[in-house]
C-alpha cells in the first residue's frame, strides 16, 4: 500500500487536487470574462446549471454550485434583475419554495456561449486522453464516497 499520508500538507494529494481545482476555476472565470457576455463567469455557471435542471429550486441549485444560501441568493437576484431567469412559487415537501427557469435571453446566453467554453476545457484537458479522464471520474466518483461515508460517521 502506497503511503499517502505526508508530512507536509502542501505534499498530500488533496492539496495537490485544491490546487488544480482552483486553477481551474480561476482560468475558466477568466475566459468567461474573456468572451463579454454581460454576466460574471459565476453567474454563467449558474445560469447553465438553472438552463440544464427544470423547476430547480435554491436549495437544490445551492448544493450543486456548492454555494452559500445567501452566496446563491446574491446570485439570482442579479440574473433575474438582468431578465436572465424566472422564479416561479410552488411546494416542496409542504414548503413554499420557488422554482427557478431561464428565459429565453438567459438559455440563449448559454447556448451561444457553451460551444466556446467546451473548446476551452477540450483545450485543457489536450494532455490527457479519454480513459485518462474516464480514471479521473471513477477516482473523483471513489473520493466523494469516502467523504461522504467519513461524514456520516
Amino acid at each position: 500500500m502506497i503511503k499517502i499520508n505526508k508530512e507536509h500538507y502542501v505534499d498530500t494529494v488533496i492539496y495537490s487536487i485544491d490546487k488544480i481545482i482552483k486553477g481551474l476555476k480561476n482560468e475558466l472565470k477568466n475566459k468567461l470574462e474573456t468572451l463579454d457576455i454581460g454576466i460574471t463567469g459565476e453567474q454563467f455557471i449558474v445560469l447553465d446549471t438553472i438552463c440544464r435542471t427544470k423547476n430547480i429550486y435554491q436549495q437544490q441549485l445551492s448544493e450543486i454550485i456548492m454555494k452559500d444560501k445567501s452566496n446563491t441568493n446574491r446570485i439570482l437576484k442579479i440574473l433575474e434583475q438582468k431578465g436572465l431567469i424566472t422564479k416561479e412559487y410552488g411546494n416542496v415537501n409542504n414548503r413554499l419554495v420557488y422554482f427557478l427557469n431561464p428565459t429565453e435571453d438567459g438559455r440563449k446566453i448559454v447556448e451561444d456561449n457553451m460551444p466556446k467554453i467546451k473548446q476551452f476545457i477540450t483545450d485543457i484537458f489536450k494532455n490527457i486522453d479519454d480513459s485518462e479522464i474516464e480514471i479521473l471520474h471513477k477516482l473523483s466518483h471513489k473520493f466523494q464516497a469516502d467523504l461522504s461515508d467519513i461524514s456520516h460517521q
